[in-house]
This record gives C-alpha cells, structure tokens and sequence, in this order.
C-alpha cells in the first residue's frame, strides 16, 4: 500500500511540475509573440524628418521609414514672440511622404501679427543652418496607413538640424 501511495505522489508532483512548465512555455511564447509584433511595427514605421539642401536652398522632407506617411505637417516655427510682435514660418500640409524618398517643401509663408506673406529662399534666413542666428524648436506630426500618428521632434537653425525625438503619440 506505501508502494501504492509513494507513486500517485510522484504522479501528482510529476503532474504540477508538468503543468508549471506548461504556464511558463504558455508565458514566455506570449512574450516573444509580444515582441514580434512590437519589432514588426516599428520596422514598417514612417520616420520623416526636415533637412535643408544647400544646392537647392529648399527644405525637404525625408521618410528614412519603410512605410509612407500621411497628412505630413510641420508645425509652425515662431521667429518672433514677444507682446508687440509675433512672426511665425508656417508650413503647408503634405499628404504623403512615400517609404525612403526625399521631397522638397513649397509654398511657406510667414505670418507676422496674423498677415500672411509669401517667402522665398531670403525670408526664410532665419532658420536656414548656413545663415540662423539662433536656433529653434521644430515638430513634424505625421500618420501610419493605419492613422497612428507620430511626432519627430529637434532643432534646426544656427547650422543644425538635430533630432531629439521621434515617437509614437497615438
């Protein structure tokens, strides 16, 4: 009978170790499904980011993703801000910026006690890197096919552009 009682233990121990391994199995499979899906997502993510090509005096936009982006917009950069005077560069809508292509950004005003007046390459010396005096926060949000939106964010001007961020804000 102790023969008898001796092997439904082990059975049963045998069992719950069985069963513990099968929920740490069930758990570690769940998290590299996780991780799967996660490093899948941000390789066929846009990235777009502002760059100024000397040669062309022209900003341009550039999708460094493997995905497009839509509904690409720079927000508007101030220039001046103060009580009396506030000047801002403003910066059309692009509806898309495709996977790993570089397009020029036309058509930026600027809007200076709420008058808009067209720019060119002269106006816009403020934030060009060759000529900046300072330099000045720049935000692009843009959208994934899938309408998740994304924020690049960084400097530019007084002969830089840096990146400082670039993350998913929906």
């Amino acid at each position: 009978m102790t023969c008898e009682i001796f092997t439904q233990i082990l059975t049963v121990i045998i069992l719950f170790l069985t069963c513990l391994a099968g929920f740490k199995y069930v758990r570690v499979t769940k998290n590299l499904w996780k991780e799967t899906v996660k490093q899948t997502r941000l390789s066929m993510r846009p990235i777009v980011v502002v760059t100024y090509d000397e040669g062309e005096s022209k900003f341009m936009l550039m999708n460094y993703g493997n995905t497009p982006a839509f509904h690409v917009k720079i927000d508007d950069v101030p220039i001046i801000n103060t009580e009396s005077s506030k000047s801002y560069y403003v910066f059309p809508e692009e509806y898309c910026v495709p996977q790993s292509k570089k397009i020029s950004i036309e058509n930026i005003v600027m809007k200076t006690n709420g008058k808009i007046s067209y720019t060119d390459t002269f106006f816009l010396g403020a934030i060009t890197p060759s000529s900046a005096g300072r330099t000045f926060d720049i935000k692009i949000r843009y959208k994934n096919a899938e309408s998740e939106e994304y924020i690049t964010g960084g400097k530019v001007g007084e002969g830089t552009f840096n990146i400082t961020r670039i993350e998913k804000i929906s």
